[in-house]
């Protein structure tokens, strides 16, 4: 599946007179007819100073056809015989602004014909992800802003609903510029992130109580367009992805998505309604002295009509992948206290949505296969691993079957005879 980077990054390099000492794979995701494949290269330029350079493949046609009109670098995949477009952060072909807010001097400059100060100015990216968007935490004295760079024909949208998050009385925060290039100039929202605080937010239900609060907010605000796809809508290109990756355990992963387009068949399309798109704990901010209480919500771009178990199931599905991160590093008592909020987040919702507790399985299961994915494809044994946990837990989370009748001998659930979603807790949690 990944390509010949053996060869085609070495190539890629050669013009600039560095020499690709060693790379590892970062990331992979759709693009368009292809995929985009991440690595983390290791080079020593031609004065002997060494570098790790972020670096991308890039195997959609258009992609590559683009490359070649603008003059930006094509390598044949000896593997393949196919060109493949390859190029380097922060030089996004998609985000033309990620350059600019790079360099201190450039934001300086980019701000203050603004009317912002911004001298001295510190920068940290806090996401980046390549094609789609870059957000770049600016400090400058007291100030902190958050640049966030998007494709140049997303801006103006983006800050439209930011202004109808705002008028439905949302936390988001208010847009102070945006520009033709794709950049968005952000204040920063109070509090701190939540994922910050999962000890405290998983000893009281106050905060997936407010969550419940925001999420029906959200709904009425007046968006006309679709959210973006998910991983329910991209299901077919997950599972050929992962069956791929984990051939061993194509025939399961293959049941259980058949399990998920069966239950999902059923829905109708008149449930649609406004939610946040890619809901997890860091969109969600809380205040430091009563993290309970939500004071700034992120990120939302990917707004727009969708089901109404979108939001939830993200949450939930992030909440069990943090719990896997946490266990790793030793942190037993922030991975129980994320198992423990997915449990709070499950029970809520379906208590508030009773009719509709049957949808929550699969939404759930979509988007723990597609974090399956992400782990599945690095090609490491931490990331089989893991991708072979989640799949457990996805498979966990839709038992019984529903398109299919239950042994006999099956015990009762949590989601027994009332539809209402599984306990995610014993599921889901790694060895």
């Amino acid at each position: 599946m990944w390509p010949n980077s053996g060869e085609i990054l070495p190539a890629a390099f050669a013009d600039s007179g560095a020499r690709v000492v060693s790379f590892r794979p970062h990331s992979v995701e759709p693009s368009g007819g292809g995929y985009l494949f991440g690595y983390e290269v290791d080079t020593v330029g031609a004065d002997g100073i060494a570098s790790t350079v972020l670096t991308f493949i890039d195997t959609d046609p258009a992609s590559v056809e683009a490359s070649r009109a603008s003059g930006g670098t094509v390598v044949t995949d000896p593997a393949t015989s196919r060109p493949v477009r390859v190029w380097a952060y922060p030089s996004d072909p998609a985000l033309p602004a990620l350059a600019t807010v790079t360099y201190p001097e450039r934001v300086a400059e980019v701000l203050g014909a603004l009317g912002i100060e911004a001298s001295e100015a510190e920068l940290t990216v806090a996401a980046y992800r390549p094609g789609k968007r870059a957000v770049v935490k600016m400090r400058s004295g007291r100030t902190t802003l958050f640049l966030k760079v998007v494709r140049p024909s997303r801006a103006e949208p983006i800050a439209a609903q930011h202004a109808a998050f705002q008028a439905a009385g949302l936390p988001v925060p208010r847009v102070l510029a945006a520009q033709p290039d794709g950049l968005l100039v952000l204040e920063a929202v109070r509090g701190v992130a939540a994922g910050t605080r999962v000890v405290e937010l998983a000893e009281g239900h106050a905060f997936v109580d407010n969550l419940v609060a925001l999420s029906q907010a959200v709904a009425s605000v007046h968006l006309t367009q679709r959210a973006q796809a998910d991983a329910l809508d991209n299901g077919a290109w997950h599972r050929t992805s992962l069956a791929a990756s984990l051939p061993d355990r194509a025939r399961e992963i293959h049941g259980v998505y058949d399990e998920i387009e069966a239950r999902v068949a059923r829905w109708s399309p008149d449930e649609r309604q406004v939610v946040h798109g890619d809901l997890h704990l860091e969109q969600l901010f809380v205040d430091p002295d009563e993290a309970g209480r939500i004071t700034g919500l992120l990120d939302i771009d990917t707004a727009g009509w969708g089901h109404p178990a979108r939001d939830a199931g993200a949450l939930v599905a992030h909440l069990v992948v943090t719990a896997q991160w946490h266990r790793g590093n030793g942190d037993q008592a922030q991975a129980q206290a994320c198992e423990v909020i997915a449990d709070h987040v499950v029970e809520g919702w379906t208590q508030r949505n009773p009719a509709l507790a049957d949808r929550l399985p699969p939404t759930i299961a979509s988007q723990l296969l597609a974090h399956a994915g992400g782990q599945a494809t690095l090609g490491t044994e931490v990331g089989r691993t893991k991708a072979l946990q989640l799949v457990d837990a996805a498979e966990g989370t839709l038992w019984p079957r529903r398109s299919e009748p239950a042994p006999a001998s099956t015990p009762p659930t949590h989601d027994g005879d009332t539809g209402s979603a599984p306990s995610v807790v014993d599921s889901t949690s790694p060895a």
